[in-house]
């Protein structure tokens, strides 16, 4: 066997074209082996954050309380601040009560007979009546033995105006008699004098004439006194008048200006002596009822203004003035009744409304005052949302004292010069309880 000659072209042609060959395929096996530990390499750099982010959720407590907001989320709510303000206020007494009719401006309006409600124009509830003015008319009907006994004193009446005129016409005689008497007894003197004066009569003639004179003058006065007796006696029509029918009618009239709080009666129905008609009440001045309790009697010194609220009117106050104060503690309440006169001339305040009374009551307290609408409920306490930086904002749990017109004063959880969200707050609360939903919700504009 011969051996390879290395001289020849041949042979090293076909060397140089193997070592090629192998070259090449330890390059492709390298570049192969370099990709596949890129794509490794590139798995575990994608994995490994998932596996981080898991491991390291329940670290996140300390930042609980705290919420991410963006600008652009607080332009679609329109959201609004107000800075805390550090005040020296007066610690208040609250209470709710209702409004009742002042004393002197109420009238339960009932007839002192009894009978058919007959009148057209009975009251409306609500309809304002003037004092004087008819509210009811008040047909009697008489029963039989009433009629009879009509029936008899019109004939008693009878009798007796019969009597007296019988009696007016003898008066009346005995007067003409008298005064015809007295005339004569009158010229008989004159001429008595005169024939005394020409001593034709003697003394004892003249004083006779002059006694029969006086004698009928009082006769006469005495006749003309007992006719004028009889004439003064009552006629057989205002005896008549004054006896009445048996079917009369009584008028029942408003005995004060105000509206018509309460309608008993109906036309056409029954009435009884006494039984009421209708309720009229003066609102032009009200009284608040309210329970005070005992604590805070001691509070209640001096000439107290307070301040009134009525859920109808949760934005509108009202002022009053303490009228008494009572006497007598509730055993279960541990509480008294306190009265307020209120000023009503808008008629606003309606009978039987809740008044919710705030009182200042002379302590001073520092507190800050924040708007109420500020302060929102979580788990049963006040939170706010304070402002921290321009996206992000911290709940704080506060201690709430007395409400002062649109404010509320916080004892505790503020501090001044801090910005509380106003309008927005409860998109806060959304964000931060369910973060992906918190910009679906515009509650407030």
């Amino acid at each position: 066997m011969s051996k390879p000659n290395h001289n020849d072209p041949i042979d090293q042609t076909l060397s140089s074209v193997n070592g090629s060959s192998r070259r090449k395929q330890i390059i492709i096996v390298g570049v192969v082996g370099v990709f596949a530990l890129l794509v490794v390499f590139a798995a575990i750099l994608w994995l490994r954050p998932a596996k981080e982010v898991k491991t390291e959720a329940p670290a996140a407590a300390p930042t609980a309380g705290k919420v991410a907001f963006l600008m652009e989320q607080q332009w679609l709510i329109r959201m609004k601040l107000a800075l805390v303000e550090e005040q020296t206020v007066a610690r208040q007494i609250t209470a709710t009560g209702r409004v009742i009719p002042a004393a002197n401006s109420q009238a339960v309006v009932a007839p002192p007979v009894g009978g058919i409600v007959s009148t057209r124009n009975l009251p409306r509830m609500g309809q304002h009546v003037a004092q004087g003015q008819t509210i009811a008319v008040i047909q009697q009907v008489a029963t039989s033995a009433e009629q009879a006994q009509v029936r008899a004193a019109a004939a008693s009446l009878s009798l007796e105006n019969a009597r007296l005129e019988a009696d007016r016409r003898t008066a009346s005689g005995e007067v003409e008699a008298a005064r015809i008497r007295l005339d004569l007894a009158t010229k008989e003197a004159a001429r008595a004098q005169r024939l005394y004066e020409r001593k034709a009569f003697s003394e004892r003639q003249m004083q006779a004439a002059e006694a029969d004179l006086k004698a009928a003058k009082a006769t006469y006065d005495a006749a003309v006194k007992r006719l004028e007796a009889l004439g003064n006696s009552p006629s057989a029509e205002r005896s008549r008048a004054s006896v009445g029918s048996a079917n009369a009618s009584y008028t029942v009239r408003a005995p004060l200006s105000g509206y018509v709080t309460k309608v008993n009666k109906s036309i056409g129905e029954q009435v009884a002596p006494g039984e009421a008609i209708v309720e009229i009440s003066n609102l032009n001045t009200v009284w608040v009822e309210a329970p005070i309790f005992e604590k805070d009697l001691s509070r209640l010194g001096g000439n107290i203004s307070a301040t009134f609220t009525t859920p109808a009117y949760p934005n509108q106050e009202f002022n009053g003035t303490v009228v008494d104060v009572g006497a007598v503690i509730d055993e279960q309440t541990r509480a008294t009744k306190v009265i307020f006169q209120l000023p009503n001339d808008g008629r606003a305040l309606r009978l039987g409304m809740q008044a919710n009374v705030r009182l200042d009551a002379g302590e001073q307290i520092p507190a800050m005052l924040i708007p109420r609408e500020a302060v929102l409920e979580h788990e049963g306490k006040k939170i706010v949302y304070v402002l921290l930086s321009g996206e992000e904002f911290e709940r704080r749990e506060v201690t709430i004292g007395d409400e002062l017109g649109g404010k509320v004063a916080v004892l505790s959880g503020l501090n001044k010069g801090e910005r509380v969200v106003t309008q927005g707050a409860y998109q806060l609360k959304l964000q931060e309880l369910q973060p992906a939903e918190a910009g679906a919700h515009t509650h407030e504009t």
